[in-house]
Formats: structure tokens, C-alpha cells, sequence
């Protein structure tokens, strides 16, 4: 028998770069399951089976900015690096999923999947964050598909980068809808947001202002990185039914919602309600006791139970806070490290 130290020297993980991840993630077939994977996470997430570390963000409040902070004007940086992990009982695999993004940085980052039975790295998926996009997309697309009025009849969406777009792409597995409201802060990218988005097949006009939005979308959703409300800042009232999912808010002192909003919500939900009380859209409102934690409903019992899902004539407003789960990352990262090994024929 070879010595544990030969053992561990023979061992090599798997490396794989963005260009080995995207020939699977790019498949129709995959983007809809992921969708339903994730909605089987967070129903385990509920039922007390999937375990989590406590999240670090590093560059964004309430720790200092990187560096590249001092070569820009204060407002527009965004920078922060998001490290979360977790695992899933009686699964084969841990993962620790290594985000970065925001002004001034593109998109980067990798997953790192590790065996259970050996504590050892299975394998490097270095995917630049589009693991991470992808599955915050399938989470706004689960969240469309229970809780959206039936039909929408308009989509809006805040923001007009890489996470705007991605939604999109995923809404197109559970909506038939392709009429599309968007504003962004920016003339230019907002307009270059639209000529890509026609080119995919959507019917695409800018809004004006982002209340706009409000009243003509059944449902809207947030995907900046703001740090003060860019949504409901002028009273105006929602149509019946509406869904608002917010994506943008997953990290501390980051908002999207005028409180006004969220306030005038029948429900709220989230991926995960205790987290909501430090990063995420409710913030504020849990802060002032305006809604209490336990009338928070968990995406997972939402997932688990037909009967809190959307039916017609529903009225309620209904705001799906997305700030983030390890769940997710764990989910996707072992889709694609096990259809990666299925390609190779090692699996």
C-alpha cells in the first residue's frame, strides 16, 4: 500500500475553464432544469437539509473598499468580492463559490467543489461569475413562475446589465410574455440594452422613470446595485397582482425599494427571511419593525407548497427579495461538474 503521502501527491482536481462550463450551461435542456433544481434546494433548504457558512463580502460596506476605490468618485463604486458555501446532507459534494463584481470591475470568480467522503478538491470550475448570474436568474425566473399573475401581460426590468439580461433569458422558460418595459440610469446603455434585446426576440421600449415601470409591468424586476431607493419613489401604486422581485440588494446597506413600497406589500418573500434582515430588501423595514421576521414567507415553503403559489384573480402586491443562498451555487456548480465528467464518459 502507497504511503498517504504519495496518495495525496497523485491526487489532481479538475480544472475546467468558461469555455468548458458554457457547452453545458448554454443548453436549453440544462438552463430549464436548473430552474427546477433550485426549486428542490430551497424545499431541502426548508426542511432543515441543506447547511450553510455565514456569508463574506469583502470592498463594501460595513468593511472598507478595495484600492481601485480611490481612483474613482465615491458614488460610482460598487466593487465587493462574495464568498459563500455550504452543502447539502447526504450529497456527495461541498462547494465554496468565490464571487467579484461592480464598479469598476467586470464580472470574475470560480466555484470549488469538494468531496464529502475526503475533505479533498473535486474540481475548479472557473466560470468568471456566470455560474453565479445564471443561477440568480433561474431564482427570479422560480420565484415568476409561482408568484407572477397569470398571464403578464409586461415584463419591467430595473437596471440594464449583465444580471438584466440574464433574466430575461430564464424568464423565457416560464412566461410566454416578450413585451418588455426597462430603465436604467445610464441613456446610452439603456439603449444599447434594447438593440440587444430586440435582436433575441423581445419587444423592448425605455421607460422614462423607473416608476413607469410600476404602472404599466405586472411584473418588474430590480437588478442594480444601488444603495438607495431607485424604485416607488413617488407614491405611485402598483397594478393588482403584481410580483416585484429584487435582485440587485445582496449586501449590506444595498436598496432598490423605496421603503413606501415594500411597506405597502401583502406579502414578502425570500430566499432566505433571516438573511433578509442584514442583506437584501428588507433591511429597512425589518430594522423599524414596520414587518416582523416571521411574516416573512421562506422561498422554499413556497416552493414545497402549492397552496402559497399565485391564483387568478389574486391580488395581493407580492415582493421576492433574492439576496443570495449557498444552495443555489452548491445546485449549479454540481450540474455542471457532473455533466462535465457525463461528457468525458468518467461519471
Amino acid at each position: 500500500m502507497e504511503p498517504i503521502a504519495t496518495q495525496q501527491k497523485q491526487h489532481v482536481p479538475r480544472i475546467y475553464a468558461l469555455e468548458d462550463i458554457e457547452k453545458v450551461t448554454s443548453l436549453p435542456s440544462f438552463q430549464g432544469a436548473l430552474i427546477e433544481a433550485i426549486s428542490n434546494g430551497f424545499v431541502a433548504f426548508s426542511n432543515n437539509k441543506f447547511s450553510a457558512a455565514a456569508i463574506q463580502t469583502m470592498g463594501a460596506p460595513p468593511l472598507g473598499p478595495f484600492v481601485v476605490a480611490a481612483a474613482m468618485p465615491a458614488k460610482d463604486y460598487a466593487a465587493q468580492t462574495c464568498v459563500k458555501s455550504g452543502y447539502f446532507q447526504d450529497n456527495p459534494y461541498y462547494v465554496i463559490k468565490v464571487g467579484s463584481g461592480g464598479t469598476p470591475w467586470e464580472n470574475a470568480g470560480l466555484m470549488q467543489v469538494y468531496s464529502q467522503s475526503t475533505g479533498r478538491l473535486a474540481a475548479l470550475l472557473l466560470d468568471d461569475g456566470v455560474l453565479t448570474e445564471l443561477r440568480t436568474a433561474a431564482v427570479g425566473a422560480l420565484a415568476a413562475k409561482m408568484l407572477a399573475p397569470k398571464p403578464i401581460r409586461r415584463i419591467g426590468i430595473v437596471g440594464t446589465g449583465v444580471q438584466a439580461r440574464y433574466q430575461l433569458q430564464m424568464l423565457e422558460y416560464v412566461t410566454d410574455c416578450r413585451e418588455v418595459l426597462v430603465w436604467g440610469r445610464s441613456a446610452e446603455k439603456v439603449d444599447a440594452y434594447i438593440h440587444e434585446m430586440k435582436q433575441k426576440g423581445w419587444l423592448i421600449k425605455k421607460a422614462e422613470t423607473a416608476d413607469e415601470l410600476l404602472l404599466q409591468c405586472e411584473l418588474v424586476v430590480t437588478t442594480t446595485n444601488a444603495r438607495e431607493p431607485v424604485l416607488g419613489t413617488t407614491g405611485v401604486v402598483p397594478p393588482k397582482g403584481a410580483l416585484i422581485t429584487c435582485i440587485g440588494s445582496d449586501a449590506p446597506g444595498k436598496m432598490e425599494l423605496d421603503v413606501s413600497l415594500v411597506v405597502k406589500a401583502s406579502i414578502l418573500v425570500a430566499d432566505n427571511p433571516p438573511q433578509s434582515q442584514e442583506r437584501g430588501e428588507f433591511q429597512s423595514v425589518l430594522g423599524q419593525g414596520k414587518k416582523m421576521l416571521e411574516q416573512v414567507v421562506p422561498l422554499g415553503q413556497i416552493c414545497q407548497s402549492k397552496e402559497f403559489h399565485r391564483v387568478p384573480n389574486d391580488e395581493s402586491l407580492i415582493i421576492f427579495d433574492s439576496s443570495g443562498v449557498a444552495l443555489q451555487d452548491c445546485v449549479v456548480a454540481q450540474m455542471v461538474y457532473e455533466a462535465l465528467i457525463n461528457s468525458e464518459g468518467q461519471l
